[in-house]
């Protein structure tokens, strides 16, 4: 089975381990018999609907999760309609902040 991950703002929002959790998740899905692909997603990049089965956006300083805060906003109906799809949303951190002002 292939898992596809949409790894938001990953040139940002990357402190507090953001790119080894991305490592653990690949390497437990690997342990199961799965391939884990990642798409990185960033400022401009479209979410697009049934794309994913995980929408992953980690931590980032106050500076960062300014910088991409707009663009996020303007991501919320593919990141809505990605979800209301079955596809699952971890964010950790500020992306978890940022998913709930932009909400």
């Amino acid at each position: 089975m292939r898992l596809r991950v949409g790894h938001l703002y990953p040139d940002y929002l990357n402190i507090y381990a953001d790119r080894g959790n991305i490592a653990v998740l690949a390497r437990r899905a690997a342990w199961r018999g799965h391939e884990l692909h990642v798409e990185e997603l960033s400022v401009g990049d479209a979410v697009r609907p049934g794309d994913h089965d995980l929408l992953y956006v980690g931590g980032g300083q106050d500076r960062e999760q300014a910088l991409v805060a707009r663009d996020l906003a303007g991501k919320a109906e593919g990141v809505l309609a990605s979800a209301a799809g079955g596809a699952a949303v971890l964010a950790v951190c500020g992306g978890y902040q940022l998913l709930g002002r932009s909400y």
